[in-house]
């Protein structure tokens, strides 16, 4: 049995890494003896089960280049090659991949050779930038897998926002085609009715994350420890995770407002709760602009005089060691969804910044949306109000995380059996 993953992006990415590990795990758990490729845009960053090779995106386009028309030219004869490829595999089987280049024979070996293609988890299926090749080599990508004949199956996205009528046709076409479309939200659920999908091919589903084991809180203390956090602890934690958005998204103008209000209520917590606020970075590369450890390390020089009551984990740690660390926090404020979904399936409150709907849509499976707050809107006043509200209710919302997590785990640690019920009942 061979199993293809697609549209892997970096373990560098905690979130990403998390939601790797977690698919090829239930995969594994579901295919006895399964053989394992996966398709990564940044294959060296992944330690793990399986075979990481590079994705339709290597074959064009390095990793810190920023995509220009020229990407969009090559994108259309890797368009070309691998359509009349799929063609000639439909007449020659395998004996095609003598037509193709030497350099494109390993992922092109894996689709021919895979029994079944699951794409991976997350939300990649939305509007971006003004050409949109980044989303439309991941609708490719899946498309791929129908052209060679292969069925194929997606880990639980969100869908959308969908701002273009060709971009809201694509996922329609790639969505008819798929097995079965699990998503993570409501928002996803609302596009895929606008997109008049039939009920029986999408389901809703948790995130995926929240199937990852609990980490043992030792590796954590062991990270904080390293930074000058000494257990048993005197006073309450904070942590946070920030992010570039500004860079990431050149229409969002709000980067320095946003920074200043996170960085506020941190002094406030400092100086109020005598607290202590650790700075994470959940996202380290692999390009410049993913990396939050710039705007942490922003933050940290605002809060330059509160010394050691302000931390900023400049490592790059590993998923393990950030989800213990964070489930060691008293109270968590948010901007990464995966950070967040880390820290309230240890337990722990968290207000979260959404910089697109995928945060929210998540959180009300959890009934947390209340604690959720748009990027955009982001300023002093009201970050500073929503976290005051979420420290005077800590205990209760703390209780109804737990009352609600483990309907939540249960479920999200389904999807690989799921996936193989479906597969197994439908062989010829």
């Amino acid at each position: 049995m061979k199993i293809l993953i697609i549209n892997l992006h970096s373990s560098r990415n905690a979130g990403d890494d998390l939601l790797t590990r977690v698919t090829v795990q239930q995969l594994l758990g579901s295919f006895a003896g399964a053989e394992l490729v996966l398709s990564m845009n940044d294959p060296a960053s992944y330690e793990g089960p399986g075979t990481a090779i590079g994705s339709f995106f290597t074959w064009f386009r390095r990793q810190h280049d920023p995509i220009s028309l020229r990407h969009y030219f090559l994108f259309l004869f890797l368009l070309v090659e691998t359509a009349l490829l799929a063609i000639a595999y439909r007449l020659m089987g395998q004996s095609a991949l003598r037509l193709a280049p030497h350099r494109h024979r390993s992922l092109l070996t894996s689709y021919f050779t895979a029994d079944l293609v699951v794409s991976s988890a997350g939300n990649f299926l939305y509007t971006s930038g003004r050409g949109g090749l980044t989303f439309v080599v991941a609708i490719y990508t899946m498309l791929f897998a129908w052209l060679v004949g292969k069925p194929f199956y997606t880990m639980p996205q969100t869908i959308g926002p969908l701002e273009r009528g060709w971009e809201r046709w694509l996922v329609r076409l790639a969505a008819n085609r798929a097995r079965w479309l699990f998503v993570r939200d409501s928002f996803s659920l609302a596009e895929l009715e606008r997109l008049q999908l039939a009920h029986d091919r999408f389901t809703a589903v948790p995130d995926l994350a929240f199937a990852f084991p609990h980490c043992p809180l030792e590796m954590g203390k062991s990270l904080l420890e390293r930074y000058g956090v000494t257990f048993p602890v005197t006073r309450p934690l904070l942590g946070v995770t920030l992010m570039n958005w500004g860079v990431q998204n050149p229409a969002f103008g709000n980067q320095e407002r946003y920074e200043t209000a996170v960085a506020h209520v941190i002094r406030a917590f400092v100086t109020t709760q005598g607290g202590q606020a650790v700075l994470f970075s959940q996202v380290c590369g692999p390009t410049v602009i993913e990396d939050d450890r710039i705007p942490a390390r922003r933050v940290q020089e605002q809060l330059a005089d509160l010394g050691t009551a302000v931390i900023f984990i400049a490592e790059e740690a590993s998923t393990e060691e950030l989800k213990a660390a964070y489930g060691l926090m008293d109270v968590f404020i948010g901007t990464r969804l995966h950070s967040n979904i880390f820290a309230v399936s240890e337990g722990v409150p968290a207000v979260m910044i959404e910089y697109r709907y995928k945060t929210r849509g998540v959180m009300q499976m959890l009934e947390l949306e209340r604690w959720v707050i748009d990027i955009q809107e982001v300023e002093t006043t009201n970050l500073t109000a929503l976290f005051q509200r979420l420290w005077d209710e800590q205990t209760a919302v703390r209780q109804h995380i737990q009352s609600r997590l483990p309907a939540i785990i249960a479920s999200a640690s389904t999807i690989g059996q799921r996936i193989a019920a479906d597969f197994f009942k439908n062989l010829p």
